[in-house]
């Protein structure tokens, strides 16, 4: 199944492209850049599935397709097994006279298409987490929790805001891809951290992100020891 979901509230596509995750129950995802691949690649990460057998989930991010010819992709698309899910994902809104939006029938593709949210809940967490403002992150957290935004969702987030630092931090070549506004907080979160406090954090995050996963960690408590994690790095 093909989903093509954009718009300027990357937030919300990457909490919908969790919860579809989670609906699946699939453990793992491939992440991919359209002008980091190729047709081919897609066509084989397509047809693989994973040592469990389970059929693949891949997130094709295309915002920085521009003018790209994406003919051999759609081609490619349109012959993916029905048990394969892939998310074409686009951090802007896509005009009617782009490729896949143009072809959604013939990739008999969901389209999602989100409003802009400028000062979005999630993405204020994120940052008071990453400026270690503890107080203002406890408040985001509890609007979160009272529009019952799911802890697993949040964490994913706080994953994805981690992962923005890092690549500022260790001047990865995704940083460069990454918008202006993003990309100059990413840098002034990155001043706070070392680049072994970063390390250490992914590891921890990830031990927290199993526990939950086990049953071995409240629901409740998953989101306070992140943040704790973070500030107190």
């Amino acid at each position: 199944m093909i989903y093509i979901v954009h718009g300027d509230d990357l937030s919300k596509s990457r909490i919908l492209i969790q919860n579809q995750q989670k609906k699946l129950n699939v453990e793992s995802r491939i992440e991919l850049d359209i002008t980091q691949t190729t047709p081919e690649e897609i066509h084989e990460k397509s047809h693989s599935n994973d040592l469990f057998g389970n059929p693949p989930f891949i997130v094709l991010d295309v915002t920085s397709a521009g003018r790209m010819n994406l003919d051999k992709f759609i081609e490619v698309l349109q012959k993916i097994p029905m048990v394969t899910t892939v998310i074409i994902l686009s951090g802007r809104s896509l005009p009617q006279t782009n490729a896949f939006i143009k072809n959604t029938a013939k990739l008999n593709a969901k389209i999602n298409a989100n409003e802009i949210t400028p000062q979005s809940n999630v993405f204020r967490l994120v940052d008071t987490i990453f400026y270690k403002q503890r107080d203002k992150a406890y408040l985001e957290l509890s609007k979160l929790l009272q529009d019952n935004v799911s802890s697993f969702e949040l964490l994913s987030m706080i994953f994805y805001g981690l992962r923005t630092l890092a690549s500022e931090k260790f001047n990865a070549p995704s940083a460069g891809r990454l918008h202006n506004f993003v990309r100059r907080k990413a840098q002034s979160q990155a001043n706070l951290f070392t680049e072994k406090q970063i390390i250490t954090i992914f590891e921890e995050l990830r031990i927290l992100d199993m526990k939950s996963k086990l049953s071995e960690i409240d629901e409740g408590l998953l989101i306070p020891m992140a943040i704790e994690k973070v500030i107190n790095s």
